[in-house]
């Protein structure tokens, strides 16, 4: 798991807007910079897709976009890989991760996520990318079921990575 930033200061208003104030000019910015970040890493050079974090279909109507598809899409074309972005779904409505201690997060995503076509990841080396990592529980999720569909490997890649408030 890798970040591009720390989740405190401009990063953490930037991406706070992009999450809950509809900015996905700002999303699309986030993704300018994680696309720079794997573009020259010798570290990418085997990924062969890249699936943003699904959003549960009633979180995806009320925020109106998939931040991390925005994300997905401009690491994908970094990479000059396919972008499968229907093939993890979130099958199961989580609350908010923002206001859990670190055992509600986990209870919180498990089961929650699943992979729709094995055949779309089994053998391959995937790149899992998000906006925000705090615990890692939610990319743990997702990594476990596309590890039991098949996938060779699971990277994951987030905009920025959260500390604890004591470390601020």
């Amino acid at each position: 798991m890798r970040a591009v930033a720390v989740y405190t200061g401009y990063m953490r208003e930037i991406l706070q807007a992009v999450k809950y104030g509809f900015r996905p000019d700002l999303a699309a910015a986030v993704g300018s910079l994680l696309a720079v970040a794997v573009e020259n890493d010798p570290a990418y050079d085997r990924i062969e897709a890249v699936l943003p974090v699904p959003l549960h279909p009633e979180r995806l109507a009320a925020r109106g976009y998939n931040q991390g598809l925005f994300l997905a899409k401009s690491v994908a074309a970094a990479l000059r890989v396919p972008v499968l972005a229907e093939t993890l779904v979130r099958i199961r409505f989580t609350e908010s991760q923002s206001g859990l201690g670190r055992r509600e997060r986990k209870r919180n995503v498990a089961g929650a996520f699943l992979v729709t076509n094995c055949r779309e990841v089994a053998g391959k080396r995937l790149l899992l990318v998000d906006d925000i990592c705090t615990t890692g529980y939610t990319l743990s999720e997702c990594a476990r079921v596309l590890l039991l569909a098949g996938a060779r490997r699971v990277e994951c890649l987030t905009a920025a990575l959260g500390v604890p408030e004591e470390m601020r």
